[in-house]
């Protein structure tokens, strides 16, 4: 297939030469490599990053394919407005895979006791994480129970030259795969791809059924079924033209601790116990090419909030007719949705509020009318502060399961103060105007000029 890394290396270098930067100078892979990354993030400038020398590895690393809505737009060719109903789309309506007789991931074939990761260039990416972590690889995985394929993004702590950590939310379909396999007695066979066309990683993100394949996804999404050829040890279709797979067994077992690690909220989680995956086989290409993702840079947050976005709207569409856009802003670390409706009555406000919480695991759901631009977090602010009273326009739902990882949470009851802190209060705001006639109109110059106005005829 045409989609695939180097495709959207060299698009972007054509389309948006602005947006990618080559390092030259030889980095580190712990720590320097990701503080080039945050620096340039403090300075509000996201590029997609090639580095060309990693200490330790011959393979150039890419980072921050997802930086942005920008980014994922330029991926799949479409406007930044369009990628949610685009992801929607695709998720509702997969392109199947194609299978062909092999691929450029096969040009080397490490098996044995030469398939270890001491040729990857694995990431420490902050100052207390455990250890180096690949952070990008999208795990493909077989359900032994039903023989379908599964495939998602889970962190991976590399633990010895050939095993890494698996580690996986309890809610994701990989968790469901693997507990059942565990209470059968049975391992399960994946592989983890490391660097394709981002959209790879946007469909792993999809919130659909368990046994709708991701990879499906992705052939939707850039309208090209996803060309696959057999893994060498597992019985697992990898993508035919990926960077590296890395083929093995998820172990139901054998645990190992994983963490810290800097997620997503921004704050170390802690230390947990996590699967371990053993290492039969790394294929790759020639000139491979490595994938990672800073674990706290927005990129993480862009592309874990675009599965959100993506089913959330088909949910909300259904029982709020009303629903003109949502959005999971970067500054809200996944737990905060904008929610836009073009309001008729009193109380769609609230409603909509509450039947977002209820779509997903949201922390916040601030509700605002059509003129409120929700890319903008300060026009959301400014209709928080303008359009609200604390007394009638917020309430609270406590007791609600968000993350495992939120640093606020609180036990259940029964399993008293020392319990894991799962439990979290939910928080819904209603910012759209009163429909009370006397309600002051926006202040503004004549909007039909100002939107349609050329700006190239007054400013150089």
């Amino acid at each position: 297939m045409k989609h695939d890394l180097r495709y959207f290396l060299q698009s972007l270098k054509k389309q948006a030469p602005e947006l990618l930067r080559q390092v030259k100078r030889e980095v580190s892979p712990q720590w320097e490599l990701s503080a080039v990354q945050k620096r340039l993030e403090v300075q509000k400038r996201l590029p997609v990053l090639s580095f060309d020398r990693v200490t330790g590895s011959k393979m150039p690393v890419v980072t921050n394919l997802f930086a942005s809505r920008a980014h994922l737009a330029l991926a799949l060719e479409v406007s930044p407005d369009e990628v949610v109903a685009r992801f929607a789309e695709a998720q509702k309506n997969g392109l199947p895979t194609k299978t062909v007789s092999t691929g450029p991931v096969k040009d080397i074939v490490l098996q044995g006791d030469e398939a270890t990761l001491s040729k990857l260039p694995l990431i420490t990416h902050c100052e207390k994480d455990a250890g180096p972590y690949l952070t990008s690889g999208v795990t493909v995985m077989r359900d032994p129970e039903t023989g379908k394929l599964n495939a998602g993004i889970y962190r991976n702590l590399r633990t010895s030259p050939t095993s890494l950590t698996m580690n996986m939310a309890p809610l994701c379909h990989g968790a469901e795969i693997l507990s059942r396999a565990e209470a059968e007695g049975q391992h399960v066979q994946a592989a983890i791809i490391v660097g394709h066309h981002p959209a790879l990683c946007m469909a792993s993100q999809q919130r659909g059924e368990l046994g709708d394949f991701e990879l499906d996804t992705m052939g939707a999404l850039v309208e090209e079924p996803v060309d696959v050829v057999p893994a060498e040890t597992v019985d697992i279709p990898v993508p035919a033209d990926a960077e590296i797979v890395i083929e093995g067994t998820i172990r139901t077992d054998t645990w190992a601790d994983d963490g810290p690690f800097g997620d997503y909220w921004l704050y170390y989680a802690p230390a947990k116990r996590a699967r371990v995956f053993e290492i039969t086989a790394i294929t790759h290409r020639h000139d491979a090419i490595f994938h990672d993702i800073f674990n706290v840079g927005p990129e993480h947050l862009v592309l874990f909030s675009l599965g959100m976005e993506g089913v959330v709207f088909d949910q909300l569409k259904r029982i709020v007719p009303e629903l003109q856009a949502i959005h999971v802003p970067v500054c809200g670390s996944g737990n905060l949705v904008y929610v836009q409706i073009k309001k008729g009555i009193d109380g769609q406000g609230i409603n909509a509020a509450l039947a977002a919480l209820g779509a997903y695991r949201f922390k916040c759901a601030i509700v605002v009318d059509e003129d409120v631009d929700i890319y903008d977090d300060g026009k959301v602010l400014w209709a928080m502060m303008t359009r609200t009273q604390a007394d009638r326009s917020i309430f609270t739902v406590p007791g609600s399961y968000v993350s495992r990882v939120d640093p606020t949470g609180y036990p259940a009851w029964q399993m008293g103060d020392e319990g894991a802190r799962l439990l979290s209060t939910r928080l819904g705001i209603d910012a759209t105007k009163p429909m009370d006639p006397a309600f002051p109109e926006v202040a503004e110059p004549p909007r039909e000029l100002w939107t349609t106005l050329d700006l190239a005829r007054y400013i150089d």
